[in-house]
């Protein structure tokens, strides 16, 4: 039956039948739940209800409002348009609807009233009806609702509460009741555990998923390992590693001492030219007593090569709490406070954004990256991504290496198993970086959406070379603050692999750690959370089909085995062991003499001295040539080169998408304007005001004079003006705004030979917004009567619900 108390069901004190109705849906075996029109989860409850609500529509949505009714449940804020066709009760469930956001990914409410907004928290009151809701979300989506005239004010009231009283979880248990409201039916259990996986990539979770890899990349000396199958060489590494074909597993435990959380050196993919990426964490336990131990870590360090490279990403790379950082100081810049009414002026928003550092770290990124693609374009040798936990930067520079380099990782498919590889397998840690339970901020930082940026800029520079979708990679963004996806749910496979993430374990001296016995994954009462490649779980196929685009697919070349390929670095390879590593740290190669703990003294004495060689000048140097073309000045033309970003200042752009599409909402109530245009009455203004000036200037003798009266004068140039429905991002001054609107030009009607009053006698004013007559925050009050005189209100004027005398009555 469908929940709820009296205190926060108020929809069956407002219609009589609403009981019947209910228990109408309420059974085991309903499938699409139609409550007033909104199609609701098998088990998800109805808290509150508002009528006779407008929804403000974003730019990409067309912009505009959209009449409909707002919901709120015990999942997410659901928003149904009036004219929404009827839901299909056959059709599978769907979370979220495209005006739905879910309630663990709101960050804060703001209620706009008459003359004020007010933050509203689960402790504080309303002393005012609310006129305007505005929902912050933590994916940077600003959602605005317009409570109308003939919206109930209870309605607005008790809805403003519920949102607020419910949205923030309190505790890590709130993320599990979430997570019940929205897959903890019966038959949504049962729907859950008969959902097949996506074949098209690849979830690398078993060997032969591994063995899979290695064959499509071409790569030959290596081998699937599963010494780790029980995560007792390391917690934190995935069950299966790909490791050099010479080391045995009773070899290889030995080597897991030897690094920081036992995080050894482990294959990532292999170069057509037969180069290897490594990643692995920063060396311990630096004593070495056996001659064989040193001989297994060199082994497993080179990978059959002869020259490797280790690449220190800690040098280089900002730190998790840098990257936190920069992060809020650019959610600050782009949503602002409405409820402190606080935003950057024009003349300093530039500026600000360079503050972040937000582009500074994504520009590193994608610099290092760069290198890296270099040094394996080079062939025959071995790059190593080093990082003291080997948890974070390095799943972003090696993610970025194969994107740069493997068309195959700019495909839906591709991506996805790639962010399986080097993500979730290597034990990213999504659970804490992301925080879903918001117990704190010290492990929080967005790493992942600082890749998703990167992958983005690639995108932006090479559009025709992606096959997936700016959209895409959109969903995948805001999919990471949604806490009911198995992918993220984790900081590592050992954890993700329990059925509810909270098992109990038991120690015994003779087996170790252990696992209780797991829960079998056919029982419906216990199916395990679905992964979020289940986009037909998350979002309509219309939106789905915007995931894709057509992209080129240049001609596969075939994988090289190691050896079979001549470069540069061809005429300084030595036979015999391997010996020669280098060290790239902030863009130059150096080989220090500690870089390798087992040769600057703890080692044996005879391997110091047989196997110890000294790098030569002549090898500096070809390394060094590899990184001239890391900095290109114009994107690459060649289908088989690697994607070499541009990094000057201007090519690595703000994701405006992303970060700038709930601006305009947020910030537009800082300051009312008194009109909103469409972009095609924008265009038809400016196409009329450039007519009106050339038959002027062909009739006057003065074209300079008139078209400079002509023009309006802006005293303050606002770079962030959006020309979707012209407005501004951040405030101007009232009086500056009162004197360009008065001044605002007049368009030319007719096309005839008249005198300068003629014209003025017979123009029209600048087209102007066709919404309602309620004023609101958003688009200030409705223009007088008057067609040359447009009146400008005070920013606190407000016009009162039960007033429509200084209404204009044609526009309701």
């Amino acid at each position: 039956m469908l929940t709820g108390s009296k205190t926060t069901f108020k929809v069956r004190q407002l219609v009589p039948d609403v009981k019947e109705r209910m228990l109408s849906h309420s059974g085991p075996h309903a499938r699409g739940r139609d409550m007033f029109g909104l199609c609701c989860l098998p088990g998800e409850c109805v808290l509150q209800r508002a009528t006779l609500v407008r929804k403000k529509l974003s730019a990409k949505e067309g912009g505009g409002w959209l009449a409909g009714t707002l919901f709120c449940t015990d999942f997410r804020v659901a928003f149904v348009p009036q004219d929404s066709p009827k839901p299909n009760d056959n059709a599978d469930p769907v979370l979220l609807g495209d005006h739905d956001v879910a309630l663990a990914s709101i960050e804060k409410v703001v209620a706009v009233g008459p003359t004020r907004t007010k933050l509203v928290t689960p402790s504080s009151s309303l002393k005012f009806t609310p006129e305007e809701l505005v929902l912050y979300c933590r994916d940077l989506r600003v959602l605005c609702f317009l409570f109308d005239r003939l919206t109930p004010e209870k309605q607005a009231v008790e809805i403003t509460h519920e949102i607020a009283k419910i949205y923030q979880p309190l505790k890590p248990g709130s993320v599990l009741s979430f997570q019940n409201a929205a897959l903890g039916s019966i038959e949504m259990k049962q729907f859950l555990s008969n959902r097949k996986r996506d074949l098209s990539m690849n979830w690398f979770e078993s060997s032969a998923d591994w063995e899979q890899e290695l064959e499509r990349t071409g790569a030959t000396g290596w081998r699937v390992s599963s010494v780790n199958d029980r995560f007792e060489m390391a917690t934190s590494l995935s069950r299966f590693n790909v490791v050099p074909q010479k080391v045995l597993d009773t070899e290889l435990k030995k080597t897991f001492a030897h690094f920081h959380e036992g995080r050894i050196p482990r294959w990532c993919w292999r170069h057509p030219r037969g180069s290897n990426l490594l990643r692995m964490a920063s060396f311990q336990n630096n004593i070495y007593h056996e001659k064989d131990d040193i001989r297994n870590l060199e082994l497993v360090l080179f990978g059959g090569q002869q020259l490797c490279v280790v690449v220190d990403l800690a040098e280089e790379m900002p730190s998790p709490p840098d990257i936190q950082l920069a992060y809020s100081r650019l959610r600050a810049l782009c949503l602002g406070d409405i409820s402190a009414s606080v935003s950057v002026p024009d003349d300093k928003w530039l500026s600000s954004l360079e503050g972040t550092r937000w582009l500074d770290y994504t520009r590193c990124c994608l610099r290092k990256s760069a290198e890296v693609a270099c040094l394996l374009r080079g062939g025959h040798l071995t790059i190593v991504l080093q990082e003291p936990e080997d948890r974070d930067m390095s799943c972003v520079v090696s993610s970025l290496v194969q994107v740069m380099c493997d068309a195959h990782c700019r495909t839906v498919p591709g991506l996805q198993g790639l962010i399986q590889k080097e993500w979730v397998m290597a034990g990213h840690r999504f659970l804490s970086r992301v925080n879903y339970h918001r117990d704190g901020e010290k492990e929080e930082a967005p790493v992942f959406q600082l890749f998703l940026d990167c992958v983005w800029q690639l995108f932006a520079q090479y559009p025709s070379r992606f096959q997936l979708s700016g959209d895409y990679l959109l969903a995948l963004h805001d999919s990471l603050h949604l806490p009911i996806f198995s992918t993220f749910l984790a900081n590592c496979q050992r954890e993700r692999s329990r059925p509810l993430q909270h098992l109990s374990q038991s120690y015994t001296q003779v087996n170790g750690l252990r696992e209780l016995p797991r829960v079998s994954p056919q029982d419906p009462t216990d199916p395990p959370l679905p992964p979020v490649w289940d986009w037909a779980l998350q979002y309509s196929s219309e939106r789905q089909a915007h995931f894709t685009q057509p992209a080129t697919q240049p001609s596969t070349v075939p994988p090289l085995l190691n050896g079979n390929l001549n470069t540069c670095l061809d005429g300084h390879r030595v036979d015999g062991l391997p010996g020669l590593v280098f060290l790239l740290s902030k863009g130059s190669f150096s080989s220090p003499c500690n870089l390798l703990p087992w040769r600057n003294g703890s080692g044996s004495g005879s391997y110091r001295k047989s196997h110890r060689r000294a790098p030569s000048a002549e090898m500096l140097l070809s390394l060094e040539r590899l990184l001239k073309v890391c900095s290109p000045s114009e994107p690459s033309q060649e289908p088989q080169e690697p994607l070499l970003p541009i990094l000057l200042g201007p090519c690595v752009k703000l994701w405006k998408d992303c970060y700038l599409r709930g601006v305009l909402h947020a910030q537009a109530f800082t300051h009312p304007m008194s009109s909103c245009l469409h972009p095609v009455d924008q265009l038809s203004w400016e196409v009329q005001q450039l007519q009106q000036m050339l038959v002027r200037s062909s009739t006057s003798g003065q074209p300079d004079s008139v078209s400079k009266k002509q023009e309006p004068q802006w005293a303050e140039s606002n770079i962030n003006q959006n020309a979707n429905n012209g407005t501004f991002l951040f405030p101007i001054s009232r009086s500056t705004h009162t004197q360009a609107l008065t001044k605002a030009p007049t368009v030319h009607t007719t096309t005839t030979t008249t005198t300068t009053g003629q014209n003025a006698a017979s123009a029209q004013p600048r087209p102007i917004s066709r919404e309602g007559s309620k004023h609101t925050f958003l688009f200030g009050h409705q223009p007088e009567s008057s067609s040359n005189q447009r009146y400008v209100p005070t920013p606190n004027a407000r016009l009162h619900k039960n007033s429509s005398s200084s209404a204009n009555p044609s526009s309701q």
